[in-house]
């Protein structure tokens, strides 16, 4: 029987490099240490810190961003609507007008068909069929609560918050669509009726914009009064006179006068009509304006963007008009026959 031999022992020898040697005593030589599993509560925290700060630099980036991506929309609109001004008077050889006192129709409701809206553009009634409200049950009243109620996408500013619908306690149509562009009445307007009802002030039928107040009922065997305007009246130029330009929505607790809706307004329907501001603007008032007397801030321009407002001039060019623009640089284009002389570099 032979005897049992031991085995010689297996030492495990380090490198004598210190790296290795390192390694070596800890996976080998069973060091106390192990490995780390996790953060500490102070690494966990910087993370969380550095996190925090890329945010706050990025989230202005990106809402700029968005931004300017809606102010290119509202200008492609503000362009739409140009073009479509531009088709109806192609059509019919005069513009329309800017609101028919007495009919509750307005140059919203009139350039419809040439925005690609023949469907709703086939409701709208034409003459004085009768007078819509909530309670209405009439086939005209029933058309006249279903324009006032319809949201053009055309006519709303995708920068503008707030509701797409709003309606007052006294409103005769609950629910009437928010406009955010307005037609310009002129740069002499002071007030949003007609002069001859005013005992001071300038009203929006005589003014010297490009898109006016009708009188439809007074004399109905006459075609509405003043005659709508034509191209060849602006003599100051097409290239040089505001056709339309954005509003705002304010809210009510701010303006509750400052509403501005779409299709169909009864105001407009009411006797020989009221509230013209409703579609129409004044170049008379700086736009973007935040201390005003109300009647004032109603008929002014304004918008959600930051420093200006976009408009559309008669020749189909849109440009964005300055809150710093000079008075009276404003008021020349917003007259159509004044023969003002200004600093045409002062339109951006």
């Amino acid at each position: 029987m032979l005897a049992a031999t031991s085995m010689p022992r297996l030492v495990k020898r380090c490198p004598s490099n210190r790296a290795w040697r390192h390694w070596c005593g800890s996976e080998y030589a069973g060091s106390s240490r192990t490995d780390r599993q996790g953060f500490t509560l102070v690494e966990l925290l910087v993370v969380i810190a550095i996190i925090a700060i890329l945010v706050g630099l990025l989230l202005p980036a990106v809402q700029a961003a968005r931004e300017a991506a809606r102010r290119v929309q509202c200008q492609n609109r503000v362009k739409q609507i140009g073009l479509a001004m531009h088709n109806y008077e192609s059509t019919y050889k005069t513009l329309p007008w800017g609101a028919k006192g007495g009919w509750g129709q307005s140059w919203t409701s009139d350039i419809l068909p040439f925005l690609d809206q023949n469907q709703i553009a086939a409701i709208v009634p034409q003459g004085e069929p009768g007078f819509g409200n909530n309670t209405t049950v009439t086939p005209d009243g029933s058309r006249f609560r279903e324009l006032a109620r319809t949201l053009v996408p055309t006519f709303r500013c995708p920068s503008q918050p707030g509701p797409t619908h709003f309606s007052l306690a006294d409103d005769d149509i609950s629910g009437r669509a928010i406009n955010s562009y307005l037609g310009n009445a002129g740069s002499n307007v002071t007030r949003n009726g007609y002069t001859s009802s005013l005992t001071s002030g300038q009203g929006m039928d005589d003014s010297n914009g490009v898109l006016r107040v009708a009188n439809c009922v007074s004399r109905p065997w006459l075609p509405p009064q003043p005659a709508a305007i034509k191209f060849n009246a602006i003599l100051d130029g097409l290239t040089h006179t505001v056709l339309v330009a954005e509003t705002k929505y304010i809210d009510f607790f701010d303006c509750d006068i400052c509403d501005h809706y779409a299709l169909y307004h009864p105001e407009f329907d009411r006797s020989q009509g009221s509230d013209f501001s409703e579609v129409l603007f004044s170049m008379y008032y700086q736009t973007n304006r935040i201390v005003a007397v109300k009647r004032e801030l109603e008929m002014s321009a304004g918008s959600y963007h930051q420093g200006g407002v976009h408009s559309v001039f008669c020749d189909g060019s849109v440009h964005f008009l300055t809150d710093s623009m000079d008075e009276s640089v404003r008021r020349a284009i917003g007259s159509r026959a004044g023969g003002e002389h200004y600093d045409q570099t002062a339109i951006n």
